[in-house]
């Protein structure tokens, strides 16, 4: 009887570490600490393009179509997280909390923020952190354009518009218990917190078109797929 309580009661430690949350700051985002810049002369090097901050043009506070950012998270590593190809960048999960572009040029302002924002990690762990950012044509979430980078989809969904993305410098901290939470951007590292995002001059880069070759085999794929299901049934 007392293994079965112990077992029952580590059991429920367990889960509710998993399913605990912690609070961040995230009812303003710093200009000092976060901006954003649209570069149409190279494409992201997440997507074999050119060298990160080069041939920056346009703000994207003025853009007609507008821009959506999130906020990712993945486990700390003891050290600020390097994300080297796109397909590291998808292995990130989603805060839920998101901004998007303000009428001054490269200003953000959170989605719904408020001064008590929760993420899907414990009080007092620390996470490495960073901010995506994606003009409107691709779409409205992060769901919808993640799916659309990993299996170069956005082509179809741009239809001869200028798509951009991109990404913030990373950072990490450690959630807070309380109102308002850790300091998600920052242009110095806050005591006790971790170091949080400073990223000014986030370049969101042109998409570059994938080759006629490479949508036929996305598409072969996905009928293939189709197909072996269907012959599952």
């Amino acid at each position: 009887m007392k293994k079965l309580v112990l077992t029952t009661a580590c059991a429920l430690a367990v889960t509710g570490a998993a399913f605990a949350q912690g609070t961040v700051s995230f009812s303003t985002i710093s200009p000092a600490a976060m901006t954003a810049q649209t570069n149409s002369t190279a494409y992201s090097p997440l997507l074999g393009g050119g060298a990160t901050g080069s041939g920056a043009v346009g703000a994207t506070g003025t853009a007609y179509a507008g821009y959506y950012y999130e906020l990712l998270y993945t486990t700390y590593s003891g050290s600020q997280a390097t994300i080297p190809t796109l397909a590291s960048l998808l292995a990130w999960n989603d805060t839920g909390l998101g901004a998007t572009n303000a009428s001054s040029a490269g200003h953000l302002v959170p989605i719904a923020g408020s001064t008590d924002a929760t993420v899907p990690w414990a009080t007092g762990n620390t996470d490495s952190i960073v901010l995506v950012g994606w003009s409107a044509d691709l779409g409205t979430t992060w769901g919808v354009v993640s799916n659309e980078l990993a299996n170069s989809t956005y082509a179809a969904v741009l239809a001869g518009q200028q798509g951009f993305f991109g990404v913030s410098t990373t950072g990490f901290i450690a959630a807070g218990g309380a109102n308002p939470g850790a300091t998600v951007f920052n242009n110095a590292p806050v005591a006790g917190t971790g170091t949080p995002i400073f990223s000014l001059n986030t370049q969101l880069y042109l998409l570059p078109v994938p080759e006629p070759t490479t949508l036929a085999l996305a598409g072969l794929g996905g009928l293939s797929l189709l197909l072996f299901r269907r012959q599952r049934k």
